[in-house]
């Protein structure tokens, strides 16, 4: 029976509980209904709620079960849409690792965009919209991005091109989602993923991947991938970002804990934030950064949520001679009726781990609609980050061109 510290996670990630389980924590999970026996196989206790991100729900499912927020020594999460409430509930109980405001600036885009600027850390430029109804888009300067403010995975986020597009954007928006809107420069350059520690505010690991197309490009059928570039074979890339990095984590005032950092680099050289979250980087990211340079972001996550020193010394460098890229699987969108089993998928050149999110029988979502919806997930190695990047995209259209789906019912 583990007697660590009683930790309360809240919501469901399976990973972030088999680290916070490795470092000898007695885990409960706040989870929604469909993830409760997900949990409790997993070793955790659960405390169902309607919706792990409410905090009232959070307190009121507590409540039903007899606990309170005193009989858990920390309080965190490593899911996006539950780090400020975590932080929140981690302040009523008077054992906060870090201040809700401050990982509010890790989360909210327009105030992690105003600190960074004031720092003097570039970016582009933005304002809020609160009534895209009420927005004339003949004073927007073209082109600009237009994005609701707590979103993800570029889901109802559009490039606003010209005045004949804009209006075509604000009234999908407008459907899409329920804002308010984040409407920003559009910055003309190649985006790069960027994630790692940072503890006592140094950054501790530092992995930086480039996109094969930018993330927007998800819209227009872009392939959702990236591959982790050796530092040796791109320092001033490398000593640019660690720069920025460096500054926007002061000015946002993050000390602790992974970071998942999106970049641009214009064609002249000049790399800008823009934006950042207090959280391990989703798809298989954390396989990328282990493979690449030893490090496991999960194992460094619990660590300093659990307040321990970290286990990295210097700075990682590469690890081996491999380069390692993570991709997501893509397919046409409807009910699938025959797909690649696993082991074609792992047999294809250079994948060494691989998952599937969807089987045959179920329904394959619009992949342009977001940058996390896919068929599944791919590693893979080459020897260098050219072959990585060919390897994927073959295996992209591999797949894609494997799937069958059902034909559509009769009317």
């Amino acid at each position: 029976m583990q007697t660590g510290p009683a930790v309360l996670h809240v919501g469901w990630m399976p990973r972030a509980v088999a680290a916070l389980g490795r470092a000898g924590a007695r885990v409960t999970c706040v989870v929604a209904p469909a993830d409760a026996e997900a949990a409790r196989a997993a070793g955790a206790a659960a405390v169902v709620v309607p919706q792990p991100s409410n905090v009232e729900g959070v307190l009121a499912g507590l409540a039903r079960t007899g606990q309170a927020l005193e009989d858990y020594d920390v309080i965190c999460s490593v899911l996006e849409f539950c780090l400020v409430p975590a932080a929140v509930l981690a302040e009523l109980a008077g054992r906060p690792r870090a201040t809700a405001r401050g990982t509010l600036a890790m989360r909210d885009k327009y105030l992690q965009k105003h600190l960074v600027r004031e720092a003097g850390v570039p970016t582009a430029a933005c304002t809020v919209v609160a009534d895209l109804g009420a927005l004339d888009v003949r004073e927007v300067a073209f082109p600009s991005v237009l994005k609701p403010l707590d979103g993800g995975g570029a889901r109802h986020t559009y490039v606003l091109r010209d005045g004949n597009s804009a209006r075509e954007y604000v009234d999908r928006a407008t459907v899409g989602g329920k804002g308010p809107w984040l409407l920003e420069e559009f910055i003309d350059g190649i985006e790069f993923q960027v994630d790692g520690i940072v503890r006592d505010g140094k950054i501790r690991v530092l992995s930086v991947s480039r996109y094969l197309q930018n993330l927007i490009e998800v819209h227009e059928g872009g392939l959702v991938a990236h591959v982790a570039l050796p530092p040796t074979e791109y320092p001033e890339l490398y000593a640019g970002i660690h720069s920025l990095a460096e500054d926007s984590f002061a000015a946002l005032g993050y000390v602790d804990g992974p970071f998942h950092l999106e970049v641009f680099q214009e064609p002249g050289g000049r790399i800008l934030f823009g934006e950042c979250a207090a959280r391990v980087g989703g798809g298989r990211t954390d396989d990328v950064v282990e493979l690449a340079f030893g490090v496991d972001l999960r194992d460094e996550w619990a660590r300093a949520v659990l307040d321990r020193p970290t286990a990295i010394g210097d700075l990682p460098a590469h690890h081996g001679d491999a380069v390692f890229g993570g991709m997501n699987l893509p397919g046409p969108a409807g009910r699938v009726r025959a797909m690649p089993t696993l082991d074609e998928v792992l047999a294809r050149p250079g994948v060494v781990r691989a998952t599937f999110d969807i089987a045959p029988g179920q329904v394959m979502p619009d992949v342009t609609d977001a940058s996390h919806l896919r068929a599944g997930l791919a590693v893979v190695r080459g020897a260098d980050d050219r072959e990585v990047a060919a390897r994927m995209r073959d295996l992209a259209a591999w797949f894609a061109g494997r799937v069958e789906l059902e034909p559509p019912a009769a009317e």
